[in-house]
């Protein structure tokens, strides 16, 4: 196992995912929602997380207007409660707020590395796009209730 692999099954099995004892599907896919581009234009390998921030992006997109439904108000005032909480800024500072370590588990090019400690730095758009990509795969892995449930225990 890679120190990657393992920093990524260690970010896993930690709340608010809960998972262990991964298969090699699920490893693969919680590998790929942590490579950046630069990581794969760099090392030749890997694929980027684009594609499964763009599904949970949509996921969690859907969690928040259930939420913002079920709390009342009009059409405007929905949309607010929602942008609250799908923004980049919103979900970065909820991520870092619950000390999920997703920085330190993400795959970047030497670009997002810090050349004294040599751990990634990611900038708030990154940690959301990240977290989408891991409720994306959450989504393709576990189904959309389990999507939700980690939506909605780390934005609210």
């Amino acid at each position: 196992m890679t120190s990657e692999e393992a920093k990524m099954r260690e970010l896993l099995a930690s709340p608010p995912f809960s998972k262990r004892d991964l298969t090699s599907e699920e490893a693969r896919l919680f590998m790929e929602a942590l490579t950046h581009d630069s990581y794969v234009s760099e090392k030749g390998e890997g694929v980027s997380y684009e594609r499964l921030e763009f599904l949970g992006d949509a996921v969690t997109e859907l969690a928040a207007s259930e939420y913002a439904y079920r709390l009342g108000g009009d059409e405007g005032e929905m949309t607010d409660v929602k942008q609250s909480i799908v923004s980049n800024r919103c979900i970065s500072a909820s991520v870092l707020k619950r000390g999920i370590k997703i920085d330190s588990a993400a795959r970047v090019g030497n670009g997002h590395i810090n050349k004294r400690t040599k751990m990634p730095v990611l900038e708030e758009n990154m940690r959301a796009d990240i977290f989408e990509a891991i409720v994306g795969a959450f989504y393709l892995l576990y189904g959309l209730e389990e999507a939700r449930r980690l939506v909605l225990a780390v934005l609210l």
